[in-house]
């Protein structure tokens, strides 16, 4: 019952958000802005919170380190993958390998997985956060910049950067680093304003999940002639995926030690969809087609990759 109870209301709200939508109850714009409240304000609260009750440590930097190096090797072989597609549409494929939509994807999942554990969770969130911050990097600076360059667009240094040091959720990441560094949780969690904060950061980061799950549903497209275009860019990148993943997890495995919490965590993590901001600059009808064939599969398989590792997290957390 406890898997029924963390994979059924999952796929209740994607549902939801995609009646909502196809009532046109809620409208693009309305979920546009349920993203940039997500992104803005409610994942921030979520990073930071994590972040701060974390134990920044060697360990730390061997996983961010892996995550590096996961993004190049996937973002490297899109390169090498572009032969398989039409022109039209091929040189989004180096672009669409890496990266992983943590913070509007995987962040929710993996929490909701976690939940149970208690302590263990803010352990698991916290090395999934650190890793996922250079997924983000990498999203603002090599992604961003390649898809507008491919829309006709240009973007300075000075653009790249500001939209670097002015994103809520970096910044609250960096907070969040400097408060794991000087124990701001502990202190916090020590002082008469505990509970005052534990009752606020909750009323942030409980409508998270949902909101999120609503976002995704409502995006979702069931149109196999757009599916099939993403098909085998799909094919190729979980494919990829299995391997990165299956490496990343053996290496930890013989270095740091791999608990099953973090593992859990890692196999939903490796199994996101790439950043959802591909979608956002494609221009030409093709590439449009292909992003959201492309994006929508991935969804579906991720989130059927999820109802496998809940049931495999029943077994061992």
């Amino acid at each position: 019952m406890t898997i029924l109870e963390t994979i059924i209301p999952v796929f209740l709200m994607i549902a939801l958000g995609k009646f909502l939508k196809a009532m046109d109850i809620i409208s693009d714009k309305g979920i546009a802005c349920i993203k940039s409240i997500s992104t803005n304000v409610f994942l921030p609260v979520m990073a930071f919170d994590t972040l701060i009750h974390g134990n920044f440590s060697v360990d730390s930097l061997i996983l961010i380190a892996l995550e590096i190096f996961v993004l190049f090797t996937a973002y490297g072989l899109g390169f090498f993958f572009k032969r398989f597609f039409d022109p039209e549409i091929n040189g989004y494929v180096p672009y669409a390998m890496p990266t992983y939509e943590g913070g509007l994807f995987g962040w929710a999942l993996i929490a909701l997985i976690l939940a149970p554990v208690g302590g263990s969770k803010s352990d698991a969130m916290f090395s999934i956060i650190s890793m996922d911050i250079f997924s983000g990097v990498f999203c603002f600076t090599f992604l961003s910049t390649g898809l507008k360059f491919l829309a006709g667009q240009k973007m300075t240094r000075k653009e790249i950067a500001i939209s670097i040091v002015t994103n809520p959720l970096i910044i609250s990441v960096i907070l969040g680093f400097i408060g794991a560094f000087c124990h701001w949780g502990e202190i916090i969690d020590n002082s008469i304003f505990a509970g005052l904060y534990t009752k606020t950061t909750d009323m942030f980061i409980k409508p998270l999940s949902p909101m999120i799950l609503i976002c995704i549903g409502s995006g979702l497209v069931f149109n196999w002639d757009v599916l099939k275009k993403g098909l085998k860019l799909a094919a190729f990148r979980y494919a990829l995926q299995i391997i990165l993943c299956a490496l990343t997890l053996t290496i930890i495995a013989f270095t740091l030690g791999l608990s099953p919490d973090l593992k859990v965590a890692l196999l939903v993590y490796f199994f996101c969809p790439t950043s959802f901001l591909l979608s956002m600059y494609a221009t030409e009808q093709k590439a449009i087609e292909f992003t959201s064939g492309y994006l929508s599969l991935q969804i579906l398989i991720s989130l059927i990759i999820f109802s496998g590792v809940s049931i495999y997290a029943s077994q061992i957390l």
